[in-house]
């Protein structure tokens, strides 16, 4: 998971690890330091705001998920940063269960099974052109 996130960075993709709970047991401290955006919805404790965000987010107290109890609240996340100091809030869109149902139907032929995309990698890589085959020798 590591070198998924290191290379994913190196190449621009953002790799997103999302738990309920980002416990050191849930997703290792030496992973998720090293991924460039930390997301925190509303937390409970400052602990659990530290164990998501960093230990830097008890200096940002007004950016702290532990302010985010109230219903006003929803969909609402602390978020930091790699390379920019403090915390930003933002706020999620919300999507209507039907609109959610419309787009995935409609980008549905944009997934493919990674195992399928791994077969078609292997295959076209032992399609080599060998001189010296039998079918070629025949």
């Amino acid at each position: 998971m590591e070198d998924l996130v290191k290379k994913g960075r190196n190449v621009g993709i953002l790799v997103i690890i999302a738990t309920q709970k980002a416990t050191g047991d849930a997703i290792p401290t030496f992973i998720r330091d090293v991924c460039p955006v930390g997301l925190s919805f509303a937390q409970k404790t400052a602990e659990a705001a530290v164990v998501a965000l960093g230990e830097d987010i008890r200096n940002w107290p007004d950016a702290s998920p532990t302010a985010l109890q109230d219903p006003a609240y929803v969909g609402v996340a602390a978020m930091a940063h790699q390379g920019r100091p403090g915390f930003a809030r933002i706020r999620t869109p919300y999507v209507a269960d039907a609109d959610a149902a419309r787009i995935a139907t409609d980008t549905a032929h944009l997934t493919r099974d990674p195992a399928e995309l791994l077969e078609e990698l292997a295959v076209s890589a032992m399609q080599v052109d060998d001189p010296f085959s039998k079918k070629d020798a025949a």
